[in-house]
């Protein structure tokens, strides 16, 4: 019972050795001494160490992964997916209401006697486009084809329509309806679902490559009555509408339209643990990844890139990234259904990415103007699939080679320490730290009570030397330091009633003051080594 207290006691001045992200709850999970108590005792408590992951642990909490990149040093990357383009977003197929009269060419008025005219047509239907697109062929998934035929001739017809450029994608057998137009019901109309059909817009009625061009075929046997009045200018009407249309496959060249490309990345809350201060990241880098599954090229520049901060000011991104034109590769028709993924980088080499991500930024703004077919890429043959997509990723790497000065932050952890320091009169904590990490930390300690009123600080001290850096951008050798914290009877008496303590940390790395950045390699760390001397009171039972 005693024992556990006692340790309690070192357990919370061993608190003072901790900095800025690392996880209070460290020491609760170390390898202690056991030990043996008398009223005064001077022991060794334990020994613990921190690499450079321990130290930054907690922005791991906001999104961040802490590694190493290939030339082992410790990195940090934010990963957002940021936006995704479906090809039913990015084309849709136009509602389509085309219409045509073809005249029969005859003329003739009370004839006397009854005959019969046939005629076949042969003629050309064009496909109405949005923006330009230039269709081959289409296999649709949903959608409604329906064909109205009428006469104005003053006679019955009877009639055979063949849509050449609609094939049924079983039998591959054309759309074709047949029907009989009189003069007491001069009108029909079909309809079809366009899931069993495939439409080739490639070829004109005498087989030409053409685009967007839909072939009909009209056969039809005009029955002339003895009292028919027909002039050469009449003849049969056909319209031909296409309803809701969706496609599975399209081969089509979209030609440079645009893809609405624009986000913010808002997740950025890791920047918060860095607090006041400044940290300098020397070489950060921003990698879009583009995976693209549609059948062409796009092209990409940046219209906009902008970090704001927590403060409100707008930081632009400046550099030769800005204006060219980034191509991203499409999958081409030869290997339909894959997808193929191109990394643009931001970097200090082509644009001001430091100062952006050095503004510790609440949010960054991403305005990408996209189109497909750019001048910079080879000309390709295009198409898309319903699934097809541009999905962007965005990697922000941030490896430790960094500037830090006198960056402060805070943290709370929550006591329970009433029962535990009524037996202590005195006790000295001795920190004795070993060092090789180009970084040096200041801590200041208070106790809180529920209202978060000190109740006792701990004023700001150096408990841990920055190491000095060798010319090989590596530390040259390791830094002890000692210090001893002390609190008398009247102290302890001050921080029984505490429930948190708030622990205060500065943190700045080897000539901070001269701009130098320094590394930190995945094989740092910090040992911090625990001893103390406590005088306490034991009472004739033991407890």
């Amino acid at each position: 019972m005693f024992k556990s207290k006692t340790k309690s006691i070192l357990l919370l001045g061993g608190l003072a050795v901790f900095t800025l992200g690392c996880n209070l709850d460290y020491f609760a999970e170390a390898q202690l001494e056991e030990f043996t108590w008398n009223p005064t005792v001077a022991l060794p408590i334990g020994e613990i160490s921190y690499n450079v992951g321990d130290l930054f642990r907690d922005i791991s909490d906001a999104g961040v992964d802490i590694g190493s990149n290939a030339n082992d040093v410790v990195t940090l990357t934010y990963q957002e997916e940021l936006q995704s383009q479906s090809a039913n977003g990015f084309i849709e197929i136009s509602d389509q209401s085309i219409s045509e009269k073809r005249s029969a060419g005859i003329n003739v008025n009370n004839p006397g006697v009854a005959s019969q005219v046939s005629k076949t047509d042969v003629f050309p239907l064009i496909w109405n486009t949005s923006f330009g697109e230039e269709y081959d062929s289409v296999a649709f998934s949903s959608g409604t084809l329906q064909i109205e035929m009428s006469s104005d001739l003053d006679a019955n017809v009877d009639f055979t329509l063949i849509l050449r450029s609609f094939e049924n994608n079983s039998t591959r057998v054309p759309y074709s309806v047949s029907g009989t137009l009189t003069t007491a019901n001069p009108s029909a109309s079909f309809s079809d679902d366009l899931v069993k059909y495939i439409a080739d817009f490639s070829r004109d009625e005498n087989g030409n490559p053409v685009k967007n061009t839909l072939v009909v075929e009209l056969t039809y046997q005009v029955n002339i009555s003895p009292t028919s009045s027909i002039q050469a200018t009449d003849g049969l009407n056909v319209a031909l509408n296409i309803r809701q249309p969706q496609f599975d496959e399209a081969y089509v060249f979209v030609g440079q339209r645009p893809l609405d490309v624009s986000f913010e990345l808002v997740n950025l809350e890791f920047f918060d643990a860095f607090g006041t201060g400044t940290i300098d990241f020397a070489a950060p880098v921003f990698r879009f990844a583009f995976d693209n599954s549609f059948g062409f090229p796009l092209g990409i520049t940046f219209n906009e890139m902008a970090a704001v901060t927590q403060q409100g000011q707008i930081i632009n991104l400046t550099g030769s990234a800005v204006n060219q034109v980034n191509v991203i590769e499409g999958p081409t028709v030869g290997n339909i259904g894959t997808s193929l993924e191109t990394v643009f980088e931001l970097n200090n080499t082509n644009s001001n990415l430091a100062d952006l991500v050095n503004s510790k930024p609440a949010k960054v703004i991403v305005d990408v103007n996209a189109f497909a077919n750019p001048n910079e890429a080879p000309t390709q043959y295009n198409y898309m699939l319903n699934e097809s997509e541009l999905r962007i990723t965005g990697f922000l790497e941030m490896p430790m080679i960094v500037n830090i000065n006198q960056l402060a932050g805070s943290q709370q952890v929550d006591l329970d320490i009433a029962n535990t320091l009524e037996q202590a009169n005195n006790l000295i904590l001795r920190i004795i730290t070993e060092n090789n990490l180009p970084l040096g930390g200041n801590v200041e300690l208070a106790f809180l009570d529920n209202n978060d009123n000190e109740l006792y600080v701990i004023s700001e001290r150096a408990f841990f030397d920055a190491a000095p850096v060798g010319s090989d951008g590596r530390t040259s050798s390791s830094v002890t330091k000692i210090v001893d914290v002390t609190l008398a009877s009247e102290q302890i008496r001050q921080i029984e009633n505490a429930v948190r303590i708030e622990v205060r940390t500065r943190l700045s790395t080897t000539n901070a003051g001269t701009g130098q950045a320094v590394t930190f390699f995945s094989d740092y760390e910090l040992k911090i080594k625990l001893a103390a001397q406590a005088d306490v009171n034991i009472n004739s039972n033991g407890n």
